[in-house]
């Protein structure tokens, strides 16, 4: 996959060890987030792709802890 982005927009690809796109992980990781909290979306022409646009008054702290639920939801995996 990829990771990409411009300051706090942000996007990660996943693909699978082929290289196709994998939708499925995509969905569950953003599946896990969701149970703890944590709001993000599929995006992308093979929806595989999640996506981190975080609102500007969005506090330090507070992208601190989407990280921490990310990281936990792509460990789960």
């Amino acid at each position: 996959g990829d990771v990409r982005g411009l300051g706090l927009m942000v996007a990660c690809e996943f693909t699978a060890a082929d290289g196709q796109p994998d939708r499925d992980t995509a969905k569950a990781i953003i599946g896990k987030c969701l149970e703890n909290g944590l709001l993000l979306l599929t995006c992308g022409p093979y929806d595989n792709t999640v996506r981190w646009i975080p609102p500007l008054i969005a506090t330090a702290e507070q992208i601190r802890d989407g990280l921490d639920i990310f990281e936990k939801a792509l460990q789960s995996l």
